[in-house]
């Protein structure tokens, strides 16, 4: 299963490479991919990352690349929005999921707290969500433009002829 998945990134490494556009929009689109996955898309991920290049006039399939690439890590990803928000908005966590569960275990019969809770927590999440969308789209657009400028060439020599997988 392993060997799959490295076959698969394998496969994703060889099409973003082989892209003939402009290096700009190459590194665009595959930086938009993959910034649709801090976003919660409910499995349209892979469609927004794909469309949603074309608003900033990026390459298409980089972007599919990138949202598909790192479909796995949304998780993570989530949680870095809550964390990342949560250090900027401070709002106890614990505190005010504690009141929300409380209150569905005992029946709601003060929703004003539930829905103040879970709008601070959700105010947190989008802050996250914004500040890690800027500085990692940040980092992720300048390290494929310049690995696609520079290396792009012996990437794929290596790629091709180093980076052996079986067929599991």
């Amino acid at each position: 299963m392993f060997n799959k998945q490295l076959r698969k990134l394998k496969y994703l490494c060889i099409r973003l490479l082989r892209i003939h556009d402009k290096v700009h929009s190459i590194a665009r689109g595959f930086t938009i991919g993959v910034l649709m996955n801090f976003i919660p898309s409910f499995g349209f991920g892979p469609f927004f990352s794909t469309v949603s290049p074309k608003l900033v006039k990026g390459n298409t399939v980089a972007g599919f690349i990138g949202g598909v690439a790192f479909i796995w890590a949304f998780p993570l990803f989530f949680y870095c929005n809550v964390i990342v928000g949560e250090a900027i908005l401070p709002i106890s966590l614990e505190t005010k999921i504690e009141i929300i569960i409380e209150e569905f275990e005992e029946g709601i019969e003060e929703p004003d707290e539930v829905i103040s809770a879970s709008l601070k927590i959700g105010k947190a999440f989008l802050v996250g969500m914004f500040v890690n969308m800027i500085l990692f789209g940040a980092v992720v657009y300048f390290l494929v433009y310049y690995v696609i400028k520079r290396y792009r060439k012996e990437v794929l020599k290596f790629i091709r002829k180093k980076w052996t997988l079986s067929r599991d």
